[in-house]
């Protein structure tokens, strides 16, 4: 199924199911791993750096989350512009 956008002016192109499906991947695999990897990173700075947090973990998956999710948006609007 390909669904051309073009006549709308907003430059997507072709939008496949195959490029939707790789964008949610994209955006949801991003968000995740970022979340993960805040985590590990604040866990190894308090254990092996002797630093305090301020923020419980939680707090510090959810904004890394966050901030994967708008990562991968990007990524996914530029892959479907192309």
């Amino acid at each position: 199924m390909v669904l051309l956008m073009s006549y709308y002016g907003n430059g997507l192109g072709e939008v496949t199911v195959v490029k939707a499906g790789t964008g949610t991947v994209l955006i949801a695999g991003l968000a995740v791993g970022l979340a993960a990897a805040g985590v590990v990173n604040a866990f190894n700075m308090e254990y092996f750096g002797g630093m305090k947090r301020n923020k419980s973990y939680k707090d510090i998956a959810k904004r890394n989350a966050a901030l994967g999710g708008a990562l991968g948006a990007v990524v996914t609007a530029g892959m479907l512009t192309a």
